[in-house]
């Protein structure tokens, strides 16, 4: 069977379709793959971020910084922080009930301090940095 040169170019013109389309699909799918590699990596960015700080707060700097802008943000007057941070990273017993300071609860470490003034107080436990600095 001879093909004429209208039924061969029809031919042709349906291979390139078919073609382009093949093309066009592969594509759409490296776009898509490309767009999932870059959520992923923001994720693992996100990831690896949150390992670092969370790192860096355990620290003894980022425990330092903590501390200091939470006292901040509860009225401590801030003119003496690195004595106070001293002996509180120093307490072992709470200055009022002398029980271990451990942990979180009752016998969690807090800074007590005049709300009015700003004034520091004492290192003491939860218990009576609740029911008996009022």
């Amino acid at each position: 069977m001879v093909l004429t040169e209208e039924e061969r170019k029809e031919r042709k013109r349906i291979s390139n379709k078919k073609q382009s389309e093949k093309r066009s699909l592969k594509r759409k799918e490296i776009r898509e793959q490309k767009k999932i590699e870059k959520e992923l990596n923001k994720e693992l960015d996100k990831l690896k971020y949150n390992e670092r700080k969370s790192k860096y707060n355990k620290s003894v700097n980022g425990n330092k910084i903590y501390r200091k802008t939470t006292w901040k943000f509860q009225g401590l007057n801030m003119e003496n922080f690195e004595e106070i941070y001293e002996r509180y990273t120093m307490a072992i017993f709470c200055d009022i009930c002398e029980c271990v300071l451990e942990g979180n609860g009752r016998n969690k470490k807090c800074m007590d301090h005049d709300h009015d003034t700003g004034e520091f107080r004492n290192i003491v436990c939860n218990y009576c940095n609740i029911h008996i600095c009022k």
